[in-house]
């Protein structure tokens, strides 16, 4: 059998099932937006990931600078994901011969300007050949207190279901750019959403305050999908979630945009991905704390009930299906 008729979780629970080993040391291995790691006073937070040429980025459409940027962004977005501070990260890149040592540098470059940022340090890699296409690897390491993280698992009845920013953006950048759309919108519509697209923050500073205060019952980065990430938050806690579409935040450029093209900016907002901002559950003793400090959030739905095997509904009753994307 092909990978393909597989999907990327099955195969993920494959290896699960070959290499897992019990260790008293890992607090979340395979199965959270990180590993966990209980290095004694303090967890460890581990993640990585790959972006590889022509499958999630092109340079016909993303420059070097904002590739390394992005590279490293997505990789902190998942230590946001746990409450935690990034500390250091690694890079392996496999490069064809043919490419200009303008394009290691403004990487690289693009790669420690978003660092110094959020006070990440690079400690090391690997740089090999690559036939015609560049692939990129990041590793993140960062840290949390053992009483601020927040894992997948632990949404309850009741609590109540939020996302930060604007979602469905970086799905109608990349669609500006895929589809020739550029020139044909107004400028401050096209820029906004092509830099949501190639140049996402990392909502480190949110992931913080949530894991301080201890607002989040449960927590996820939306990098593949709103629907995708609650299928996940509901299989992990094993709760059925129900959301209004009506109430996800959507931006007046997506807006714009939608109405420009006659395309729903919901279903963008619902299947697009790579937005990297954050969804969570709140335990409704919480709900008043959240809104004290402000925080860029809004509440989109409620954890309903105990469901075995996860269940993600709309308000109207309609099962809401994973239409992000796929690996295979």
């Amino acid at each position: 059998m092909e990978i393909n008729k597989l999907g990327e979780e099955k195969i993920i629970d494959l290896i699960n099932s070959k290499v897992s080993t019990p260790n008293s040391s890992i607090v979340a291995g395979i199965g959270d937006d990180a590993a966990v790691i209980d290095t004694g006073n303090r967890y460890e937070i581990i993640t990585t990931d790959m972006l590889i040429e022509k499958v999630h980025f092109n340079l016909s459409f993303t420059d070097a600078y904002h590739l390394g940027r992005k590279s490293l962004a997505i990789n902190l977005s998942d230590i946001a994901a746990m409450g935690g501070e990034p500390l250091y990260y690694l890079v392996a890149i496999s490069l064809p011969g043919h490419t200009k040592v303008q394009f290691v540098e403004e990487f690289y470059q693009g790669m420690q300007d978003l660092a110094l940022t959020h006070g990440a340090h690079l400690i090391g890699g690997d740089t090999v050949g690559a036939e015609d296409k560049i692939a990129i690897s990041v590793t993140v390491t960062g840290q949390v207190k053992k009483d601020e993280v927040i894992f997948r698992h632990g949404a309850s009845p009741g609590d109540l279901v939020y996302v930060s920013g604007f979602l469905g953006d970086s799905a109608a950048g990349l669609k500006v750019m895929l589809k020739g759309l550029r020139g044909r919108l107004a400028p401050e519509i096209e820029s906004y959403l092509i830099k949501r697209h190639v140049d996402p923050e990392p909502r480190l500073h949110l992931g913080r305050q949530l894991a301080v205060n201890r607002l989040a019952s449960a927590l996820n980065d939306i990098s593949d999908g709103l629907v995708k990430k609650l299928w996940e938050i509901a299989l992990s806690s094993q709760v059925l979630i129900q959301i209004d579409p009506e109430t996800i935040p959507i931006s007046d450029q997506l807006g714009r945009f939608s109405r420009q093209l006659n395309i729903s900016p919901i279903d963008l907002a619902l299947h697009g991905g790579e937005d990297y901002e954050l969804l969570f559950t709140v335990p409704p003793e919480q709900e008043a704390l959240l809104y004290k400090h402000q925080l860029p959030v809004k509440k989109i739905g409620q954890v309903i009930a105990k469901a075995e095997q996860g269940e993600v509904y709309q308000q109207d009753g309609h099962l809401l299906s994973d239409e992000g994307f796929k690996h295979f």
